[in-house]
């Protein structure tokens, strides 16, 4: 379990040393190479599954889709810097995985599709959702925003990386 949660907080530390170097502009402006979106974009739908999972873990069910949008994470960098900052801190005081009831919203279906699932298990999800969101915010980085400096490994999967090394 500490793996697990070791390896959520370098990826959010990722995130945050993103945001460090970004301006509220930088954030918030749409771009092409994201099919419009922004990266605050991508960065809040991160932060707001760590918050999901993080909040809703103590009632043993948990819904994604049941998230606050908050426009602010994905518009102005020091709400982002702190929103990250607070999930770190959760990840930190867990302690044991538990079980859980993951629920979720189908097209056309108005009933959640209850499933059993673990925190560990969600804590594992969560952070492949991450790198897959990193991934994508990179290719504007790569493209647009030089001057960003980040790890080799960002957006790269684990199970990517492991292959890499050997």
């Amino acid at each position: 379990m500490q793996r697990t949660i070791d390896y959520n907080l370098a990826l959010l530390r990722q995130a945050d040393h993103l945001l460090s170097q970004l301006d509220d502009g930088e954030l918030s402006r749409e771009r092409p190479l994201l099919f419009r979106a922004t990266i605050g974009q991508h960065i809040r739908h991160v932060v707001e599954y760590y918050q999901c999972l993080l909040a809703q873990r103590s009632s043993g069910v948990l819904n994604y889709d049941r998230r606050t949008r908050d426009t602010r994470l994905e518009q102005q960098v020091g709400e982002a810097r702190m929103a990250v900052d607070r999930c770190s801190a959760q990840l930190l005081a867990i302690t044991e995985d538990m079980p859980l009831t993951l629920e979720g919203d189908l097209p056309g279906n108005e009933v959640s599709m209850p499933q059993p699932t673990s925190l560990a298990r969600e804590l594992t999800y969560v952070a492949d959702h991450c790198v897959h969101h990193l991934a994508m915010v990179r290719i504007v980085l790569e493209q647009e925003l030089q001057h960003v400096t980040r790890p080799e490994e960002l957006g790269v999967a684990a199970a990517t990386r492991n292959h890499r090394d050997r």
